[in-house]
């Protein structure tokens, strides 16, 4: 069972919440892998390049595989943005910044993990329960202060009249992650 957004709330208002902090944004969890472009090379699936942490449960049974056209690096731009198997795209020009965190760790999470935004941070969370964690409700994963971020817009991408609506985190250190929304 994957958590939703009313449930993550509720999980983070039973203890996660700090004094005082409230949650701002949830960046919703779609199905879909993330991609990145790090230091001028592409992963389709991203792989992890830092230390991450486990999870105890195999990738979400709805993911859908990334295209192999997308795999492969043969689509044009943002053409990526309508292949469902994508949930989104990390840019860096190296591997310890940001937005790859990021990355990594919501891929290690295989689905189960979330990207919050609250007033005092900006986490990775993943439900206790797909974790080997001592009990509580929401295990948080990475988190940095919201000066990490320089800017978060909703964007509308794609090659269609309608596009495709993500989310663009811009972070301080340069780097940049697109999220499904």
């Amino acid at each position: 069972m994957v958590a939703t957004p009313n449930d993550l709330t509720q999980l983070a208002g039973q203890g996660w919440l700090r004094p005082g902090e409230s949650l701002h944004r949830i960046f919703e969890r779609r199905p879909g892998f993330l991609a990145s472009t790090v230091a001028g090379h592409s992963r389709v699936p991203h792989a992890p390049v830092n230390p991450v942490p486990t999870c105890t449960q195999p990738v979400s049974e709805d993911y859908p595989e990334p295209s192999e056209l997308v795999a492969r690096g043969e689509h044009l731009g943002d053409e990526w943005v309508h292949d469902r198997g994508i949930r989104g795209w990390a840019t860096a020009a190296e591997g310890r910044q940001l937005a790859v965190q990021v990355a990594d760790v919501l891929t290690a999470g295989n689905g189960y993990a979330w990207l919050v935004a609250t007033t005092q941070r900006l986490a990775v969370v993943i439900p206790a329960r797909f974790v080997e964690q001592p009990p509580a409700p929401l295990v948080t994963w990475w988190e940095q202060p919201p000066s990490a971020v320089r800017g978060v817009r909703d964007v509308v991408l794609g090659r269609t009249f309608l596009g495709a609506p993500f989310a663009q985190l811009d972070f301080a250190d340069g780097s940049t992650l697109l999220l499904r929304r």
